[in-house]
């Protein structure tokens, strides 16, 4: 049952994502979520947690700092993004972000000795309320990695993203299926909870939502939760209304371009000695805007 906020945290609010998925104690959250989707493919079993801050080589390279990063037992790298809103140049970001972490981890020193061998790297980035405008319809989840272009397989296969669309995510409760379909119904609606879900009888998810209540957190991280969730507000306040003006601005111009349309067929009308009173009617103009052209 699903209702307004209040006895579970957001998990897509900065904080909460992070309480979540980011910190030591609750590393198993973050192990059961990326074995769902990377099944098939790699069976993590243990994690350890990297800075998530690197500075640039110089003054003149921007700082990166990521939500989430950390490497398995078998020494592959996860870069976990939370991304609330769009950004025009978030495919750019997120190459940047895994390219700056590739550096950074890559031997220092004696160079000279290393032959460029790099391990697995996957940035996985979980989308609040926007997709690529290129996605299938309903499609709430895309790999990413280096193709060959002419026979359509792998090329690189130790680069990968990972984006996880939440807002493409529309599945009722009733139709999650999966292990990861579950954990995105979760992620999104976790908020909105009164209850456990039906669905719910892994022991992991019963963990996660006795991390996730509210009244279970201290008040240091009351106060940080609620100022995470006035950014992601802010932030979606200041989206919304930027969408409102534009959609303002847009109407305008083309009431703008119609009226002027108008006035070019009355014009021409004038010049063919149409009678002015027969003009007014056709165009809805009136007579002194007619005679005043």
């Amino acid at each position: 049952m699903l209702i307004p906020p209040g006895k579970y945290i957001d998990a897509t609010s900065d904080f909460g994502f992070k309480k979540l998925f980011g910190c030591e104690p609750n590393k198993p959250l973050l192990i059961a979520f990326l074995n769902e989707i990377f099944i098939g493919k790699h069976e993590i079993t243990d994690l350890v947690f990297l800075k998530n801050e690197h500075q640039g080589e110089d003054k003149n390279t921007a700082k990166v700092i990521l939500d989430i990063s950390c490497i398995d037992n078998q020494g592959n790298y996860f870069l976990v993004e939370l991304q609330s809103t769009d950004q025009r140049f978030f495919k750019d970001r997120c190459l940047y972000y895994s390219s700056r972490f590739i550096s950074d981890i890559a031997p220092k020193g004696a160079v000279d000795l290393w032959k460029y061998e790099l391990p697995p790297v996957y940035l996985i980035a979980v989308m609040d309320r926007f997709s690529f405008e290129d996605s299938l319809p309903g499609q709430y989840i895309r790999r990413v990695s280096l193709m060959d272009n002419e026979t359509g397989k792998e090329f690189y296969h130790k680069l990968g993203f990972i984006y996880i669309q939440l807002a493409a995510f529309e599945k009722a409760e009733e139709d999650v299926k999966t292990g990861l379909e579950q954990w995105l119904f979760i992620i999104k609606h976790l908020s909105k909870f009164v209850d456990i879900p039906s669905f719910i009888t892994k022991p992991i998810f019963k963990r996660l939502f006795k991390i996730a209540e509210v009244a279970a957190l201290t008040k240091e991280e009351r106060m940080a939760y609620e100022t995470s969730l006035k950014d992601k507000w802010d932030r979606q306040n200041q989206l919304d209304f930027a969408v409102e003006k534009a959609i303002e601005k847009t109407i305008e111009d083309e009431r703008a371009k119609a009226a002027l349309a108008i006035e070019n067929i009355a014009r021409n009308f004038k010049a063919l000695n149409v009678p002015v009173a027969d003009i007014a009617k056709a165009t809805g103009m009136s007579i002194d805007e007619i005679e005043r052209l």
